[in-house]
């Protein structure tokens, strides 16, 4: 079982990139929380890793942002 650290550096780095390519994208998080078909504290919450993010709402993200889960988990 990974330690609470690992747990917590994996999230940093991915709230850190969802973060990244939303910026890179010109989408604001309320922009982005729209169009994730989410409210904008549970979205905000995401990239400021401060909530777990499932893999449904990962797949919701992803499509928005047009990559696959490999670019994404590519760090």
């Amino acid at each position: 079982m990974a330690s609470k650290e690992a747990k917590e550096l994996l999230l940093e780095k991915l709230s850190t990139l969802i973060k990244t390519i939303r910026k890179s994208r010109n989408l604001s998080q309320k922009a982005m929380a729209e169009k994730c078909g989410m409210d904008f504290s549970s979205y905000s919450n995401i990239e400021n890793g401060k909530r777990n993010v499932t893999v449904f709402t990962l797949q919701r993200i992803i499509n928005v942002f047009k990559i696959s889960f490999n670019e994404l988990f590519n760090f």
